[in-house]
C-alpha cells in the first residue's frame, strides 16, 4: 500500500479522535469556577489537566480532567478526601439537576447529555505547585509541576512542526487496541514522555506512518529502564512496570515491537482497521 494511502487514513482517524463537545465543556468548566466564586470560595482556577491539556487525549481513551485549583486558607490543612466532598457539596449545590459524585482522587459530574467532566481538586503551594490527592495514600501528593512536562512535549512537537502530538495519539490508540493485559498497559502519560525522548532531535520524515515506525522502535528499547517523572508525582512515570530489564518491561517491548511489525505490514483498508481495532 501507498504510503500516502496510510497517511491519509491516519487523518480521518484522527478527525473522529476531536472531542466535538470542546467548546461546552470549556463553557461548563468556567460556569462551575463562577459559581464558587459567587458563593465565596476562593477557586484559583480551572484548567485542563494530563492529555487533554497537552492535546494528546483520544476521544474515548482519554480522560477529560481539569484541575480545580482551590485557594481557602481553612481548607489548608484537611485531607484531600475532606476537600474532594466539599467541592463535591459546592457544584452539587449549583448544578442540582446533574449527578455529581466524589472519589478518592477526583468529583466527577455527568451531564444529561452525556457529558462527563473530572475535576481533581488542588491546593496550591508557596513555591508555585500544586498537590492533588496522592492515589497511593489518604494523605496529599508531592508537589507537582505539571506544566514543566507540557512544556517539554510542546517544545519537542513545535521542533517537529507539530506532528508529534497526532503521533501520540495514534500510538495511544493502537496500544490500547493490542496491549490487552492490565499490568502491562501502557498510559498516555507514559507513551508522551517516550515520544519526548524519541522526537527529541528527530530527522526523519515528518508523515504518520514513518513517525509511528521511529516512536514504537525507539519504545521497544527505552520501555526497558524507568523513564523520570518531571512533574515531581512519582519518582518514574513508568513505575507500574517494575525495575529496568524487568519481565514485564520485557513483556512490553515484545508488544511494542508487534505492534511496529503490523504498522509496518498494513496493506489494505482492513489491515488498517485491525491496527486500531476499528
Amino acid at each position: 500500500m501507498p504510503a500516502d494511502n496510510f497517511n491519509k487514513w491516519c487523518e480521518e482517524l484522527l478527525a473522529t479522535y476531536t472531542r466535538s463537545n470542546q467548546q461546552a465543556v470549556t463553557q461548563r468548566l468556567e460556569d462551575i469556577r463562577n459559581s464558587l466564586r459567587w458563593r465565596g470560595n476562593h477557586v484559583v482556577q480551572t484548567m485542563f489537566g494530563g492529555s487533554v491539556r497537552r492535546g494528546t487525549d483520544v476521544a474515548g481513551l482519554s480522560d477529560m480532567d481539569a484541575l480545580l485549583i482551590v485557594d481557602e486558607s481553612s481548607l489548608r490543612n484537611q485531607s484531600p478526601s475532606d476537600v474532594i466532598g466539599y467541592v463535591r457539596d459546592l457544584i452539587q449545590r449549583h448544578l442540582f439537576f446533574h449527578t455529581v459524585r466524589a472519589g478518592k482522587l477526583a468529583v466527577t459530574v455527568n451531564y444529561s447529555d452525556g457529558t462527563e467532566i473530572q475535576l481533581l481538586p488542588a491546593i496550591r503551594t508557596s513555591s508555585g505547585g500544586v498537590r492533588i490527592a496522592d492515589p497511593g495514600s489518604t494523605g496529599w501528593s508531592n508537589v507537582l509541576r505539571p506544566e514543566i512536562f507540557a512544556e517539554e512535549l510542546s517544545a519537542v512537537n513545535q521542533a517537529n512542526h507539530g506532528r508529534v502530538t497526532p503521533t501520540i495519539k495514534l500510538a495511544k490508540a493502537i496500544a490500547d487496541c493490542h496491549i490487552t493485559r492490565q499490568d502491562r498497559k501502557i498510559s498516555g502519560y507514559h507513551m508522551e514522555a517516550l515520544a519526548i525522548d524519541a522526537f527529541t532531535d528527530y530527522g526523519g520524515p515528518l508523515q504518520h506512518r514513518a513517525m509511528l515506525d521511529h516512536l514504537l522502535t525507539h519504545s521497544m528499547r527505552a520501555v526497558m529502564r524507568p523513564i523520570a517523572d518531571s512533574t515531581g508525582q512519582s519518582t518514574h512515570v513508568d513505575s507500574n512496570l517494575g525495575q529496568a530489564g524487568s519481565k514485564l518491561r520485557k513483556g512490553v517491548s515484545t508488544q511494542f515491537g508487534q505492534m511496529r511489525g503490523n504498522v509496518r505490514r498494513c496493506v489494505t483498508r482492513a489491515d488498517f482497521n485491525a491496527l486500531f481495532c476499528i
